[in-house]
């Protein structure tokens, strides 16, 4: 990967700010486990092709950071320990921020937005922590319960303030705990995830399928009722039949707009957007 540097900050900066093939080849990580196998295919095969600036990429420097200042200080559990797992014809790696071996209790610090946590949705926390746990029951040992602490990097307090349902601190946990159960659905994934990826592998760019659309982070479709020389829309629905019976109720000067879904990962956070047909057909599209 190719970083530039237009605004000709610190050799320092632009050092600390590069970013190192995630994974060795035929091995992925819990966190690679949870992005599309079309995004992880392309990664790979493009890497060397890709682009970023510098300055873009100013939010990586706060998770590295964060992560540097708490594995630092002792407080008797293992910290930033890599577990590595054969499966299929692959490995599995993960890398936990701190395990405590005496209460089966796994944390891992993220840096988030508030966004993330006014969403609600921690699913990819979820799948990541249940990878971690399943990696260290490989290796023997216990664990009963994930705790993600989050730092909010954007966090207001005058907001807080104002807005109760607004986050009220700028640290924020979300944490489950881990059962047999969920350890055998999560084995099962893993594998099932893994020979989705093997078998990409031996396909065209363009052979393999699109990202799911949780893994573009694409809200479903919309239907918005408008009016006759109004610009917002007076409802918007999930369903067409529903935008279609509020619009017929309504009158004559009223139709009904479909909304396709938007992928907001695609545009914005997704490496691999031009190498990608699903992305150039989206676009084409518009």
């Amino acid at each position: 990967m190719k970083v530039t540097n237009n605004l000709h900050l610190p050799e320092a900066f632009v050092k600390a700010v590069s970013v190192e093939r995630h994974n060795k080849a035929g091995s992925y990580s819990a966190t690679t486990l949870n992005k599309g196998t079309k995004e992880v295919i392309l990664q790979e095969r493009h890497w060397d092709e890709f682009s970023v600036d510098a300055a873009d990429q100013v939010w990586a420097t706060f998770g590295t950071a964060v992560h540097a200042i708490m594995e630092k200080y002792e407080d008797g559990n293992f910290h930033e320990e890599t577990f590595d797992i054969a499966v299929s014809n692959s490995r599995v790696t993960g890398t936990v921020d701190s395990y405590d071996m005496e209460h089966g209790v796994i944390n891992d610090w993220k840096t988030a937005s508030v966004y993330k946590v006014m969403h609600g949705d921690f699913s990819d926390w979820y799948k990541q922590g249940m990878t971690y746990a399943w990696l260290l029951k490989q290796n023997g040992l216990d664990v009963r319960h994930c705790r993600f602490i989050a730092l909010l990097k954007d966090h207001s307090k005058s907001k807080a303030k104002t807005d109760a349902s607004y986050p009220q601190s700028p640290v924020f946990t979300y944490e489950f705990d881990v059962t047999p159960e969920e350890l055998q659905q999560t084995g099962e994934r893993i594998l099932n995830k893994v020979k989705d990826i093997e078998a990409a592998e031996l396909m065209s760019d363009d052979e393999i399928a699109p990202c799911t659309a949780e893994e573009r982070w694409a809200d479903s479709d919309k239907y918005a009722v408008m009016k006759n020389g109004r610009k917002t829309a007076v409802r918007v629905f999930d369903q067409l039949v529903d935008a279609e019976a509020c619009a017929g109720a309504l009158g004559n000067s009223h139709y009904v707009e479909h909304r396709p879904a938007v992928s907001r990962k695609c545009g914005d956070y997704c490496l691999c957007k031009d190498f990608c047909s699903f992305y150039k057909k989206e676009q084409e599209n518009k």
